[in-house]
């Protein structure tokens, strides 16, 4: 569901070359073959009065996660590419217990929850044809599929247990509210790397 079609990323273009070899429901307004939403996540989200100009009262993460939810995958393109730059797309997918198919921040390693495979990273394949033939292959193989859910039972890793921590300590500062200052300080220029560096301070490295 994205609208942004002018993204640093190049999305849009990385797109369009994927669905040459494999089917996306497109739900957002970028791309060709755009797909309704269906009624039911209209409901959802408060946006089935197609006449309503005022969108800023949809509830749009309702409206994605119980979307994702109907899904095996998820794809998750930033849209920007650069260090600690994770936002909401790759939180949703996990919440929604769809795999994020993730292109996005060089070290996404150091914010994931699991100690295995628990994204598809794009950067893995040469071309979107090569991404679209092993996700075919993860859709089609159970155990494959299923590889990518074990870290819901398992510890988080200790990397990322350590910045649970450190959210328990500030209070009502969360994941989300941290991610989201690092992204907007990547947005505007600034080197995300000093505010991590507050954080190691207190959480040890992750």
């Amino acid at each position: 569901m994205n609208s942004n079609c002018n993204t640093k990323s190049q999305r849009t273009p990385y797109m369009k070359k994927l669905m040459k070899y494999i089917d996306v429901d497109n739900y957002g307004s970028c791309g060709s073959k755009i797909r309704s939403v269906p009624a039911h996540i209209g409901k959802i989200q408060g946006s089935t009065n197609q006449k309503s100009t005022n969108h800023a009262s949809y509830d749009w993460e309702a409206g994605k996660l119980a979307l994702a939810k109907d899904y095996l995958f998820t794809i998750a393109i930033e849209n920007t590419i650069d260090y600690d730059y994770v936002t909401e797309k790759l939180w949703h997918a996990f919440k929604a217990g769809s795999i994020p198919i993730y292109l996005g921040a060089p070290n996404i390693e150091d914010w994931l929850p699991c100690q295995t495979n628990c994204i598809i990273d794009l950067r893995k394949f040469q071309t979107p044809e090569a991404a679209a033939l092993y996700i075919k292959k993860v859709a089609m193989n159970k155990t494959l599929y299923e590889s990518y859910h074990q870290w819901r039972n398992q510890p988080v890793s200790e990397k990322f247990q350590n910045m649970l921590n450190y959210f328990e300590k500030i209070g009502n500062y969360n994941l989300e509210c941290i991610l989201c200052d690092m992204s907007r300080q990547v947005d505007q220029g600034n080197d995300s790397k000093e505010y991590k560096k507050k954080i190691m301070k207190t959480t040890g490295r992750f």
